[in-house]
């Protein structure tokens, strides 16, 4: 690893980085929960947390050296972490195990219940938040090579569960396009090859990798523009947003691989 992992610069740009996924992540929180009505006061809870950490990233981007500051993004990062894993929680049980028929009508659930990855986004968000404040503090006294190691290793384990998500909502859909299977073939390469260099870091993987999460982030924007179409292609259009803002794809969600790429892309720099 090079001097880079000492540059507090790095880690502010993954704390920006963190804050743009934790408002994508707000976003679709608020469409999927707006959808059901909000039945449950629990599920306000990510909307709360992702703002607190999102401002929490903010503020760490701008000021990285205050130590309050450093402070609130871990105490907003575990908190983010314990509600993503809450919330998966919350749509395994509401989702599956109280609805008719239970386990035995998964795949039944699976099409049209919550989506059963999708608060594990936040759980993300918050961890790399809390890399993101290690980071920087141990630039300032200390470089270790554990942290960036850490953060790539996360960045591979929710690229591995974005893309799990992604194939059970494309099989919702159909796969009525094949643009559809896209992120399940590139984005897998991605998180196997960010996994490995986590766990055996080699300068000759790192080429092959970083081509790789190239190609990811570039898919992220292609899919964000295809879902945006996708709203537009409903009956009535933009001219009834809202109903088709529910009705249709996910509008926000492809971008989550072009951020968590374009975090990997920045920790490979301390490679």
């Amino acid at each position: 690893m090079t001097s880079l992992v000492s540059e507090p610069f790095l880690w502010r740009w993954i704390a920006v980085a963190t804050a743009v996924l934790t408002v994508i992540v707000i976003g679709e929180s608020w469409i999927g929960h707006y959808r059901s009505g909000f039945p449950l006061r629990a599920q306000y809870a990510p909307l709360v947390g992702g703002m607190a950490l999102a401002t929490a990233c903010v503020a760490l981007a701008l000021v990285p050296r205050v130590e309050w500051v450093r402070l609130a993004v871990r105490w907003a990062g575990w908190v983010a972490v314990f509600t993503g894993v809450i919330g998966a929680g919350y749509h395994h049980y509401y989702g599956i195990v109280e609805k008719a028929g239970g386990y035995r009508w998964l795949l039944h659930h699976l099409m049209y219940g919550a989506p059963q990855l999708a608060p594990l986004a936040l759980s993300t968000a918050g961890a790399l938040a809390v890399l993101a404040s290690e980071g920087v503090a141990s630039a300032a006294v200390s470089p270790s090579a554990s942290v960036p190691r850490l953060a790539l290793a996360v960045v591979a384990i929710a690229l591995a569960g974005a893309v799990a998500q992604t194939g059970i909502l494309h099989y919702r859909g159909a796969f009525n396009t094949p643009f559809m299977y896209a992120p399940l073939a590139l984005p897998p390469l991605a998180a196997l090859g960010t996994g490995w260099l986590a766990l055996a870091p080699a300068v000759g993987l790192t080429g092959v990798v970083r081509v790789l999460l190239w190609a990811t982030f570039l898919l992220g924007f292609v899919g964000l523009g295809m879902h945006l179409r996708g709203l537009d292609r409903q009956m009535g259009g933009l001219h009834v947003f809202l109903f088709n803002l529910l009705q249709g794809p996910p509008p926000l969600a492809p971008a989550v691989y072009a951020t968590l790429a374009g975090v990997g892309l920045l920790l490979l720099r301390a490679w």
